[in-house]
């Protein structure tokens, strides 16, 4: 159970570390490329292998949701406010936002993770 809970802030801080350190070791910054874009499927990957191992059920289905309800969020942002639609645009305004509500998760996680008895 420890190891669990000093390995889920672990991968965290690694994937977020290591992120960093190739994009500007690659200057990927240059390309449109950041460390929240390399970052966003690693942490999708280590939520869910986290929740697998520590909770009865995954929580996976609860990211999906999210990630959904935030697509469908920007949709209507894009069609209201702009009005038009641009797919490239929308994806990677969806992949970039998609990382911080999935950071924002993991975090939540690690929090019920340390409150489990």
């Amino acid at each position: 159970m420890i190891l669990m809970k000093l390995a889920s802030i672990l991968l965290l801080v690694l994937t977020l570390a290591l992120a960093i350190i190739l994009s500007r070791l690659f200057k990927l910054k240059k390309r449109g490329i950041n460390a929240a874009d390399l970052a966003f499927p690693f942490l999708i990957f280590e939520y869910y292998l986290i929740t697998a191992k520590m909770f009865t059920h995954n929580q996976l289905p609860v990211l999906g949701i999210a990630l959904s309800i935030l697509a469908i969020v920007l949709v209507f942002f894009f069609l209201n406010k702009r009005r038009s639609f641009y797919y490239p645009k929308f994806i990677k305004f969806f992949w970039r936002a998609g990382f911080l509500l999935t950071l924002l998760i993991y975090i939540i996680m690690i929090v019920q993770i340390f409150v489990m008895k």
